[in-house]
């Protein structure tokens, strides 16, 4: 008896404690379990979102970067929340971070184009032009809009690529017509494809679309004058206090009108002088190349004179790379005024600067004066010039026998057999021979 009541107070004074035990070790697992699930559930990832959201358009990137990515810590599914945190840290100056961001996008979703217009921008900005185009021509199939098109025309014509780049931006151009860069870049191409008409098209409507800028008018004054189009229709028009050489709203004043107060020739806004003017007025005029354009459509436009002056001011301004082809278009501009020996000068400063592109061009300068040495009536000019071509090129028959003839034509016939027998001597079955030969015999 004694031994059940002992066990039964056993089993009452043991069981309270175990109880309080078992009691305190649910609570405490009760307390883990909750403080688990309020850390989950105590982070807002919406509000995070939308947080990081507005500090990005307010400007405070690297606030939006950390709850941005907190939020995307939180939920990894939200796609589009990746997308912002990818653009905050592109606008807060960290692009490897976006890039980062935006390939993993992709690779969960090839056809999310607004994450591979991003990823293209991040690499356009860094001018990887291949990664550019590897990353937006697989999207083109998913769809087709103006930013993938555009920047496919940009990374093309900067890998050299025009024939994409010109269908690039032809495209870009049908989607946004009111896109005054496209025209400029279509222009650009074209220039360098030698489609002049095609590049004045695409220059004015960049110029109508409000694009403005000295090196679009001299890219278009370029493509005038290929055109030769110099001074477009000269008419007459009445500037008051107007200046040659200027220009006056949409008018070139190329000369005044003598005796005619304010009254002036003018070349009109579709020209090649007008635009390479309005380069000059816009800073570039103190470049050589623009200089010699401009000198360049008056010689074309045979108004020698002032072109003569304007290479003798520009010789200082040429580089040595162009000293060349300066001193051959200088040499023209003095033979347009009669300076025949300066002529003949600047023909040979341009053989000893570049041999074998300008010997022909001195041959035919010999020819010309002693042409127009003959028009005049001085033999003796004309034979001497003849000499000296024949001299620069001696085994030319055509100039031999030129040469005999004015021998002959002066009445030295000696060294009108000489030349004669030189022609035969070059070319035995030469069509002139029979004639040749007597008159040999005849002179002999």
């Amino acid at each position: 008896m004694l031994l059940r009541i002992s066990s039964l107070l056993l089993v009452v004074l043991i069981t309270p404690a175990a109880f309080a035990q078992e009691e305190n070790a649910d609570t405490a697992s009760s307390n883990e379990s909750s403080q688990e699930t309020t850390s989950t559930d105590d982070v807002d990832a919406e509000k995070l979102f939308q947080q990081g959201r507005d500090d990005q358009f307010r400007g405070k990137y690297d606030k939006a970067i950390v709850s941005l990515k907190q939020a995307v810590a939180a939920d990894a599914t939200q796609t589009s929340w990746k997308l912002y945190l990818a653009k905050a840290y592109r606008y807060g100056g960290q692009p490897g971070e976006s890039e980062s961001i935006l390939k993993e996008i992709l690779d969960q979703a090839p056809d999310h184009v607004e994450a591979g217009q991003l990823l293209a921008e991040v690499y356009f900005a860094a001018e990887e032009w291949e990664a550019v185009t590897a990353t937006l021509k697989p999207l083109l199939k998913y769809r087709h809009d103006y930013p993938t098109y555009h920047l496919l025309a940009e990374a093309t014509y900067n890998l050299d690529e025009y024939d994409a780049s010109r269908s690039y931006f032809r495209e870009a151009i049908r989607l946004n017509p009111e896109s005054a860069p496209d025209h400029y870049q279509l222009a650009n191409i074209y220039l360098s494809e030698n489609r002049f008409a095609l590049a004045v098209r695409s220059y004015e409507t960049a110029l109508s679309l409000g694009l403005e800028s000295s090196v679009l008018h001299y890219k278009l004054a370029s493509a005038y004058f290929n055109l030769r189009n110099y001074f477009g229709r000269i008419s007459e028009a009445t500037v008051k206090a107007g200046e040659a050489g200027t220009i006056s709203d949409k008018l070139y004043l190329i000369e005044a009108v003598p005796g005619r107060k304010d009254v002036f020739r003018v070349a009109p806004e579709k020209s090649a002088v007008f635009h390479i003017a309005k380069a000059i007025a816009g800073g570039l005029g103190d470049r050589a190349d623009t200089q010699m354009l401009l000198a360049n459509i008056y010689l074309n436009a045979h108004r020698h004179e002032r072109a003569y002056e304007m290479y003798q001011k520009l010789g200082e301004l040429v580089p040595e790379d162009d000293a060349a082809l300066y001193a051959f278009y200088f040499a023209q501009s003095a033979l347009g005024v009669g300076r025949y020996d300066e002529y003949l000068e600047q023909l040979r400063r341009a053989v000893q600067l570049d041999p074998d592109s300008y010997r022909s061009a001195l041959i035919d300068g010999y020819l010309q004066v002693a042409d127009r040495y003959n028009q005049a009536g001085q033999l003796n000019e004309y034979i001497n010039h003849l000499a000296l071509a024949v001299d620069e090129s001696p085994q030319t028959t055509s100039l031999h026998l030129k040469l005999g003839n004015a021998y002959e034509e002066a009445r030295q016939y000696d060294d009108a057999v000489q030349q004669w027998r030189m022609v035969l001597d070059l070319e035995p079955e030469h069509p002139d021979r029979t004639r040749l030969l007597n008159l040999i015999r005849r002179h002999s």
